[in-house]
């Protein structure tokens, strides 16, 4: 079984050709129920963005409301865990961070992957997406990158490969905190007067936290910063206060 998190389609992408090449059931964690899952397939796989350099906050939160009884019945079979996170660049202490959350249920990963992918960051000074050049290298790399992990995973090797980037632990010790405590907000995501109340940025919402209100966007509490919003709306009329005034958007492809 592969559980996966995307918001703009990075991710998707990822868990989808790893879910054909391994044969194991693929499925988004925001159409599950954890307190209802039991393991199921030939092993345990988790697809999820890394966020400023750390576990996506809304996997780790999935992985620890998977019931006890989940984690006891895939060391009863003996189920291999393994992880691949996305990433812009680099993935810094993210794969020790995810050994802890699983060190919490007595599991231990048998591999920790990465692949790189465009980038879709914008809410920081300095961040925006990749060149259409770089964009493009990045998906045209991906596919054979998937395909090795894939190998990986079918012959159980044990491994953590991954980008690292550089000062690794200035980035997830100290970065990543102040991202969870002050870079998970709602308060200054509006729409723009260019909106014409489509409501793709609704629809593309992966935790359901935006409303249409008199064909206005309005955005709730339950907020995850994935900017699937922002990167999904055609008229780039999704912004975050001012900072994505200037930046780019960044659409996934289908496949």
């Amino acid at each position: 079984m592969i559980y996966f998190f995307s918001g703009t389609g990075n991710t998707r992408i990822v868990a989808t050709q790893l879910s054909l090449l391994t044969l194991e059931e693929c499925r988004k964690i925001t159409d599950v129920n954890p307190l209802t899952e039991i393991p199921e397939g030939e092993g345990i796989g988790f697809v999820f963005p890394v966020y400023s350099w750390g576990v996506a906050p809304v996997m780790a939160k999935f992985i620890d409301e998977l019931p006890e009884t989940f984690w006891e019945e895939v060391k009863r079979r003996q189920l291999p865990v393994w992880c691949v996170m996305t990433c812009g660049d680099e993935v810094a202490l993210a794969p020790e961070m995810f050994s802890k959350i699983l060190s919490r249920h007595g599991i231990e990963p048998e591999s920790i992957w990465s692949v790189i992918m465009p980038n879709n960051y914008v809410l920081l000074p300095g961040f925006d997406v990749d060149q259409k050049n770089i964009e493009e290298r990045k998906l045209t790399d991906a596919p054979g990158r998937i395909r090795e992990i894939a190998r990986g995973i079918r012959q159980h090797s044990k491994t953590v490969d991954v980008v690292r980037g550089s000062m690794p632990w200035v980035k997830t010790k100290l970065v990543y905190p102040l991202f969870c405590k002050w870079g998970i907000s709602t308060k200054k995501w509006h729409s723009t007067a260019a909106c014409v109340g489509c409501g793709i940025c609704a629809k593309a919402c992966p935790l359901r936290n935006i409303s249409m209100v008199d064909r206005v966007p309005v955005w709730g509490i339950n907020c995850c910063s994935c900017l699937a919003c922002y990167h999904s709306c055609p008229r780039h009329a999704v912004a975050y206060g001012k900072a994505t005034q200037s930046k780019g958007q960044y659409f996934a492809p289908e496949k």
